[in-house]
Order: C-alpha cells, then structure tokens, then sequence
C-alpha cells in the first residue's frame, strides 16, 4: 500500500514501513510497520537521502555520476513529480520482478542539463521486498556520459553495522563473512563479467535494530557499497559496477540500470523467509514456478568425457531401477568432444559416443521410462572448433593481442547480435532434436578480453548483459516446458537475474557433503532450496577425497533439489537399494523439502538446517556432526519454525522409536543428540560427517 500526502509518501509492506520525503529526497523511516496514526509531515528529516550526487556538499559516495557535455560533472537533481502507477514498470531488456501491487516513481531534473533522474519503489501485495529501480534520461541537446548509476541507495541511521557478506572461489561459494563497520568505505563487486564465484551481490546490514538485507537482479558486474561517515550514518549503494563503464547517451535516450531489492527484518531468520518467499513469487516464473522438481542423475562425475551409447544406457537404466525421473546427459556429446580442449560452438552429435546421435539416444533413454535432459555451454567457443575456423570473428578478443585462455576456451562476443542469433539457432536445435525436457546452461570461465568491434570500452560489459539475456529469454520462451538449470563452473552466476530464466541452478562444483553443508547454508540466506541443485557424488569425493557415507551424503542433498552424480553401474546392489529407499523418502517428502519453509539449525560442531510446511503440520531437519574431539560437551540443537502450541511426534529417519514433544520445548530446550551418534563409529571415522534426518508429525489430538 502507498500513501502520499504532499510531499510525504509511506509504503507498507505486510510486515514493514518506507517513508520518503520527494521533495527533499530523504528517507524519513525504514524499519517495522507503523501502526500508529503518525502524521507523516511530524517526522523530522535527518538528512538520509535516496539519491546522492557531485556538486554539493555531500562528498560521501555518489549514486549518480554523470559526465556532462561540458566536461564537469556536477549536478543538481531537483524534485519534478511525484507518481503512484498500478502496473510495475518493465526494464527494457533486463530481468526484473513482476506481480501484483503499486509503484511510486519520483522524478527528478537537472535544470542545467535537463536531465531526468527516475526512481521506482515498487511494492507487492504478498511480501516485504521492495524492489527499486533508477532510470535516466537526456533531455539536454548534447551527449552525456553515465559513469554510474546505482539502483538503490538506502541511508541507514548509526554507523553501527555489522555487514555480512558471502564470498568465496569456485567450489567454495558464497561463505557467510561478516565485518563491523566503524568507519571508512568497504566495497562488495565483481569485476570478472558475471556475478562471480568470489562475492555474491547479496548483502546484509544489521544491528541492534534489525537486518537490512539487499540483492540486484543483475547476472554481471556488480558493486555494492557500504560507507559509514562523520554524521553517524552509513550509506548503501547497489548496482552495476562502475568499473571500466562509460555509457554514452545521446540526446532523448534513456539508460536503465537493473533492479535491485532490499528487505528489513528483525533477524536473519526472517530475512531469510522473506527472501525466499520474493524469490519463489516475485522471481521464478513459467511452468516450473510452483511444481516439484525431478530426481535427476547426472553423468558427469560418473563418467566426465569417457562415455559411449552402452554406457549412458547402463547407467540410465539403474537410474530407473533406483526411482529416478531424469537422465541427464552432460559435457561431451557433440562436435569431436574428447577433452575440454575442442568443439565448443559445434552443436552437433557425436556420433562415436551417442550411438545414432542425440535424438537416438533421447529416444531409447525415454523408452526406460526416464525424461531426458542436455548440457550445453552456449557461450563460449574453442578455437579448435568448426564455428571458430568459419567464425573467428565471433569469438570475444582484443585485435593484436594473444587472448586469454581459460578452461582451454574463449567466450563468443555476446553484445554482437549476429553472434545471439547464432546461439539461438544452435541451442534452439539441440532442444528441438533431442526433445530435451531438461536443458542444463552452463558457463565455465570469466570475461577477460572484453571487446567488440564498434561497441564502446566503457560499455562492453552491460552489452553483453543485454545480449546474453536476450538469447536466454527467446530460448526460454521458445521452450516454456523446459526445466532450465543455469551453471556457472558451479554457482558463479546464482543471482536473481539468472533466476528470472532459470528456475534452479547449480550451486557449486564441490560435491563433497561437508563442504556442500557451508556453501547451501551461505547460499539459503536469499536464495530458497529450491532454486539450489544439490547432489549425491561418490564417495571418496572426486574434489576433496573425503569418504562421507551414504546416508549423509542423502541427508545433506535434501537441502536443495535432489540429483545423484556418479556412476550407479559401479555401486554394490546394498547401494542400490539404499539409494532405492532415499528417492522413495524424497519423493514422498518432495513438496515440503523443496517448498517449505527454510530454517538454518547451529551448535557447537553441529550444523543443520529445518524445513517446515507453510502450515506447520510437518517438517524434516538436518542435523550433521562436523567433527570429533574425545570428552566433547554434550551436543545438542533447537529446533525452529515449529507451532509453539502444537504438540509434535519426533522420530529420527532409518531409527526405531518417537517421542512427542511440544513446539515450544523443541524451540526453547537444548534438545542432546548424543545418543544418535555411536562413539566408536565416531572413532573409527572422526574424519567424516554424520548426519540425522529428524520428522515431525503435529499429532492431530494435541
């Protein structure tokens, strides 16, 4: 809901309040619902503003920047018109939210200049994210240059913060990291031309007060900013990075920067559950927005480029015997694919290994009664390829420069559109051949030689943004049934942006159960389960050589989207059946694991997460021991999530035996775990994990 009187403008959430002044652009309120009658004009004004610039008397980081035609670049936005629309305006060419509820634009000129400084907060019927957005327009008769323009600024009042932030590598996402900010300027970006491995742009801001969480629906550059200054206030800045950008915009043309989204809440708990609940509303659209995801098995790790038709068919048909739904067939398949070092761009079967090509062996793994799923990595382009002697052109480097290899690849030059055609047609045939229900999009090196002829420096790396999301938007809907699965080396590009195509994505390359506890958990603080891929590998891991067994590798899959990655021709008909009896429990639990409500469960050497059906009728929880020390303290955890009131059979999976408990003792008590846990076989193994799936039933008389 909006309300405006004059100057002054409230928007509610179901849970919290915004309030503006336009006039002097200032945040007066950010924080819990107001329910009082306030009158809105009584709320002093603390200088907290929505926009910053150069050319006053704030030298704190700016969210516009521009370059004039004169070459200074000082402005002086001034309040021009306040607006309520009912539909949420769309970003032309970039991804952004939709559902139902208003939008406020405030609009803001330059009367030097004429140029126009648009901003949007828009708000939804059904949650408490409020999604803001900028947009400039030149009304001057010369060129200007946009050096940034950030999304969102949010002043906070204190310099008290705490801010957390989740960074990593490849196969080591987004680890939850958190710093005091005192004094100075810290930044969170992403240089590489994607929204990387290193630093995710989901960002929080806490203190005594509460979380204040943000996010940018963006898959490339980005730069989130946190300056805390003399006036005890810290200033957050979201949005494209300005690193090496310099858009040119000619007179009457607009520049639109990507939509960004930030959240209060009293705690990361709730911060967490509405997040998820904008994701899964607000960001994953189409056919599989609500529906339960398939038990798939993938090749890779089972076999990486040695494969033939007899074998994928082996594999595929202990993936039915087992209860799986979709065999997916990974890297390999097409052009003379026998290591990493050919034939990216070349779309076509590989004969010698997919036996009468792809529609063939789509055909016979239909016939076991499996859906088939395809792996392509449509950006990028090997030099030893057929489209690269025919199409050197097409491939991303700088002209009189030996290029940078990675993966032993290029990237194809994205921001040309005979290049996005060319990706449109191709993958557009790999779908329609093989009838693929599942296409996994993968994306396994970074921007490094960023050029294209006749596309400005300064503005290559958010054209290739456009171009790219261009491609995957004719491609998805041209295939509105697919299931898409973005990839990105692993997680490097799980961002919402990717999410507003692809309806889950993979969340790293490690496999290995113990390190997938960390980087899931860091992942589900914005992003829901069910967007997270999560699957079962052999054992030893193929990345860490941990020895893990079964059960925990099961148990910590449960936390996303569940797959198995290995090859089953090779496991024990004891493996089997076990493995057997988890795709049963997951499929008969599908809809509350992958939608329910997501907690995260923590102890001394015990880490976890809970998942609680909307109604709080039932939940699973995760509960792993990460080490042994001999005379340890009892362990223990709290449960979350559960009716207080409600009284809750408790039984631990594969174990005999319940108890019932109440909702509030399992939340409030230290619940000890140390009988679950045998000692010796602790002992034996003190280098691996051990895990407990716990149920919960609400017993229907209590």
């Amino acid at each position: 809901m909006i309300k405006r009187k004059g100057h002054f403008i409230r928007l509610d959430t179901i849970n919290t309040s915004l309030v503006l002044r336009a006039d002097t652009a200032e945040y007066l309120y950010y924080g819990p619902k107001l329910v009082s009658a306030t009158e809105l004009s009584s709320l002093p004004g603390v200088n907290r503003k929505i926009f910053s610039q150069p050319g006053t008397n704030d030298y704190t980081e700016p969210s516009v920047l521009l370059e004039n035609a004169d070459g200074g670049f000082a402005t002086n936005f001034q309040w021009a018109r306040t607006r309520i629309v009912l539909e949420k305006p769309e970003i032309m060419g970039l991804p952004s939210s939709y559902g139902e509820g208003k939008t406020l634009e405030l609009k803001y000129v330059d009367p030097s200049t004429r140029v126009q400084l648009l901003l949007y907060y828009s708000l939804f019927d059904d949650c408490d994210v409020i999604a803001v957005s900028a947009k400039l327009v030149n009304g001057a008769r010369k060129d200007i240059h946009v050096r940034r323009l950030m999304s969102l600024q949010l002043d906070l009042y204190g310099a008290d913060y705490e801010l957390v932030t989740f960074e990593g590598a490849w196969a080591r996402e987004r680890q939850k990291r958190a710093r005091v900010l005192t004094s100075g300027i810290f930044y969170n970006d992403s240089k590489c031309g994607a929204s990387s491995h290193a630093r995710n742009p989901f960002v929080m801001a806490e203190n005594a007060s509460g979380v204040y969480a943000f996010n940018l629906v963006y898959s490339g550059n980005h730069k989130e900013i946190c300056e805390c200054d003399g006036a005890n206030r810290t200033r957050v800045l979201v949005g494209i990075n300005d690193f090496m950008f310099d858009w040119k915009l000619a007179p009457g043309e607009e520049f639109a920067a990507p939509e960004a989204v930030m959240c209060y809440a009293p705690s990361e708990d709730q911060v967490s559950l509405r997040m998820h609940a904008f994701v899964s509303e607000h960001i994953v659209r189409g056919k599989w927005k609500k529906r339960e995801r398939p038990v798939l098995v993938n090749n890779w790790e089972g076999t990486y480029f040695d494969f033939d038709e007899e074998k994928l068919l082996a594999i595929a048909s202990k993936a039915k015997a087992v209860g799986a739904e979709l065999f997916v067939l990974d890297d390999g398949w097409f052009g003379k694919r026998q290591d990493d070092t050919c034939s990216l761009g070349d779309w076509y079967d590989n004969i010698a290994k997919t036996g009468g090509g792809l529609a063939s062996l789509a055909e016979k793994i239909r016939a076991l009664g499996l859906s088939f799923g395809i792996w392509v990595e449509p950006e990028m382009i090997s030099e030893d390829s057929d489209l690269y002697r025919s199409h050197p052109n097409y491939a991303m480097k700088v002209p009189g420069r030996q290029p940078t290899r990675l993966r032993n690849q290029l990237m194809l030059n994205m921001a040309d559109e005979k290049v996005q055609n060319y990706v449109v047609r191709a993958i557009c045939d790999v779908i329609a051949r093989s009838g693929a229900e599942y296409v996994k999009w993968d994306f396994n090196r970074t921007m490094t030689d960023c050029f294209g002829k006749g596309i400005a420096v300064g503005e290559y790396f958010h054209r290739y943004m456009l171009g790219y999301y261009r491609v995957v938007s004719k491609i998805t809907k041209r295939f509105p049934f697919v299931l898409f699965e973005g990839c990105a080396g692993g997680g490097g590009r799980l961002d919402l942006g990717n999410l507003c195509y692809f309806p889950q994505y993979w969340t790293s390359d490690d496999t290995d159960a113990r390190e997938r506890i960390a980087i899931q958990d860091g992942t589900s603080y914005a992003y829901p389960q069910t967007v997270m891929g999560a699957h079962v590998s052999a054992s030893p891991n193929h990345q860490t050589g941990d020895t893990t067994p079964l059960n925990s590798r099961f148990h910590v899959a449960c936390g996303g989207v569940l797959g198995y990655e290995l090859d089953l021709t090779k496991l024990s008909q004891a493996e089997l059946h076990s493995i057997a009896e988890q795709v049963a429990f997951y499929k008969e639990n599908r809809k509350l694991l992958q939608f329910g409500d997501y907690y995260r469960l923590y102890d001394r050497n015990v880490n976890g997460f809970m998942i609680v059906s909307k109604d709080r009728n039932s939940a699973i929880a995760m509960v792993a021991l990460l080490e042994h020390h001999p005379a340890d303290p009892t362990m223990s955890v709290r449960f979350k999530g559960l009716n207080p009131g409600a009284v809750y059979e408790v039984c631990v999976r594969g174990q005999d035996g319940s108890v019932s408990l109440g909702g509030d003792v399992l939340a409030n008590t230290p619940i000890p775990l140390e009988g679950l846990f045998d000692y010796a076989q602790r002992q034996a193994n003190s280098g691996c994990i051990f895990t407990r799936l716990f149920l919960f039933k609400k017993q229907k008389n209590a």
